[in-house]
């Protein structure tokens, strides 16, 4: 999906039901600056096969917005072509988390015999585990040839989240920072981080916006990006209040 003369979303990939998991890439003249790696390496393939034929003479650059690995579960197959790797410093992810995972999907497919037959393997072929290997800052700045991607910390979901900002196209790539439709995760942090959360949302609301590519859902344009940041912070003040996610 273009959003802009140099920015896409690639929305819609499969990840743990009912979710599913967006990513998105900026291109500029000289590099290609792709948003999230999604969760696996066959899903990866698609994002990397996008971002080269937009601009097939630039360098690739890879960027995680959080440390969840539906959002970094690809980052083995740019690492196999030599992509470089930036996320938060605190990413740390091991092969036992993925192993995790792929129970946790397995426990989600609902015909016995494929459950059985651990059909999830198929869903992640190929995939291990990469950690991204250059730390970010916060407003840190990607100079892609034309154009500037900058870097903004907004913890909260988890203390690893990160969006991505291009100011000349007013385009923000949020991931799990805002999830449009979904009930947000709230369980993989704590009330001080929610609190975090709300500032992020702050932070977000303050840009000049004119699409928003959350985490997971439909991209925000318009009108919609005020209201979905409510919705969210409405959430998010009744959890902060109760001491509890919705979902628990």
């Amino acid at each position: 999906m273009k959003l802009s003369e140099n920015c896409y979303a690639v929305l819609g990939l499969a990840c743990y039901p009912p979710w599913t998991v967006n990513a998105g890439f900026i291109a500029g003249a000289a590099q290609t600056l792709v948003v999230d790696a999604s969760a696996g390496r066959l899903s990866a393939q698609t994002l990397y096969g996008y971002a080269c034929s937009v601009r097939p003479n630039n360098r690739l650059l890879l960027v995680n917005t959080e440390k969840h690995l539906d959002h970094l579960g690809g980052n083995c197959l740019f690492a196999d072509n030599g992509v470089p790797i930036y996320g938060h410093a605190l990413i740390d992810r091991k092969e036992s988390d993925l192993a995790g995972d792929k129970e946790f999907y397995n426990s989600t497919i609902q015909e016995p015999v494929r459950r059985a037959a651990h059909e999830e393997e198929v869903f992640y072929s190929g995939t291990r585990i990469v950690n991204p290997t250059r730390a970010v800052s916060n407003k840190q700045v990607f100079d892609l040839g034309g154009i500037e991607a900058r870097i903004l910390l907004t913890p909260g979901h988890t203390e690893t989240n990160l969006s991505v900002h291009v100011p000349s196209d007013e385009v923000l790539y949020t991931g799990d920072a805002v999830v449009q439709g979904f009930i947000p995760n709230l369980e993989n942090s704590t009330p001080d981080g929610w609190k975090q959360w709300l500032d992020s949302l702050d932070v977000i609301a303050s840009l000049k916006l004119r699409a928003l590519v959350p985490g997971h859902g439909v991209v925000l344009v318009s009108d919609d990006i005020p209201r979905e940041l409510d919705r969210i912070r409405q959430i998010l003040r009744s959890a902060i209040k109760t001491g509890s996610p919705p979902t628990s």
